[in-house]
């Protein structure tokens, strides 16, 4: 009996030469878990408040794999290019987030999209990934688009 399934060599319904479209798998479709959610949230908000002046960079560094802070630095200094001069005095934010979508791909693994945008109306996506090791969310990678 034909399943549909891509790796099962017999026919599908529809005739020859017409598959049917295949599920997802179900590990596509795994959403995070709260705790790795309001995990990526506290991040975002921290990378928010640097893009803003509000915190100095360096703060980032606790938060961030060793090996990765000055990448994760770099690009959020990239961030900062986006919005112009921070103004210092203010207690409107520069940046805000609009929209943060939060997946867990394996335990202990969080990847996340945060779509930002800047009061010049300028918008741009954030993408980053944070794994939980010796008890701590760590980011391991991330990249301003």
């Amino acid at each position: 009996r034909p399943t549909g399934r891509p790796h099962d060599p017999r026919p599908t319904p529809g005739g020859p030469g017409r598959a049917t479209p295949a599920a997802p798998p179900p590990s596509a479709l795994v959403t995070a878990t709260p705790e790795a959610t309001r995990a990526a949230q506290r991040f975002v908000a921290t990378c928010l408040e640097i893009v803003n002046g509000y915190r100095p960079p360096g703060q980032i560094r606790p938060l961030t794999e060793p090996g990765r802070a000055a990448d994760v630095a770099q690009e959020l200094a990239t961030a900062a290019a986006h919005t112009g001069p921070v103004r210092r005095r203010s207690t409107r934010p520069t940046v805000r987030l609009r929209r943060l979508r939060v997946c867990e791909p394996r335990p202990a693994a969080v990847e996340a999209a945060a779509v930002l945008t800047a009061a010049t109306g300028r918008t741009w996506a954030m993408a980053l990934r944070l794994e939980h090791r010796r008890g701590r969310w760590l980011c391991t990678a991330l990249q301003v688009l």
